[in-house]
């Protein structure tokens, strides 16, 4: 992997797994997480693409990287994503999001990134486990080139996050 891909691309991906940990339910008549559920600072244990074209090809941002990725979420449906990479600058986002609760410990969310209005959203779903750990996942992912050939190639994003 190449040092300009991880200064580049890891912000954003974590920007689009973190902040799924956010958000209230919308009305949808199921009782699920809420924005005070998960508001506090939240940490990335790991990080894990797999390539769709190729399941065997693996990478864990945080634990192959030895990347810190930490989130703040409010009550305000506000978050503040960090990530300091080893020989990168300290990264800092600060975005919206919107999140609906689908099950009693699940639900889908839409993300926009406050540097990208207008940009299209990105979506997945998200499970808490008791109070302190966020499971994220984003279904096709366009983070990595695994195949050298100049385009991002759709991977399962897996995030795991606990609480501070």
């Amino acid at each position: 992997m190449r040092r300009k891909w991880i200064g580049l691309v890891l912000p954003v991906m974590m920007i689009s797994a973190l902040t799924v940990a956010c958000g209230d339910d919308e009305g949808n008549g199921v009782t699920g997480p809420t924005i005070a559920d998960l508001a506090g600072t939240w940490n990335a244990t790991s990080l894990l693409l797999t390539w769709n074209a190729n399941p065997a090809v693996q990478v864990d941002l945080v634990q192959t990287l030895g990347a810190t990725v930490t989130l703040q979420v409010t009550n305000q449906n506000r978050y503040t994503f960090t990530a300091n990479v080893p020989g990168q600058p300290a990264l800092m986002v600060v975005g919206d999001f919107s999140f609906t609760a689908t099950g009693a410990n699940s639900g889908s969310f839409s993300l926009t990134d406050d540097d990208e209005p207008g940009g299209t959203p990105t979506t997945g779903t998200m499970t808490l486990t008791g109070a302190n750990t966020i499971t994220v996942n984003i279904p096709d992912a366009e983070l990595i080139d695994f195949d050298m050939d100049g385009t991002e190639d759709e991977a399962e994003f897996v995030g795991q996050f606990t609480r501070q």
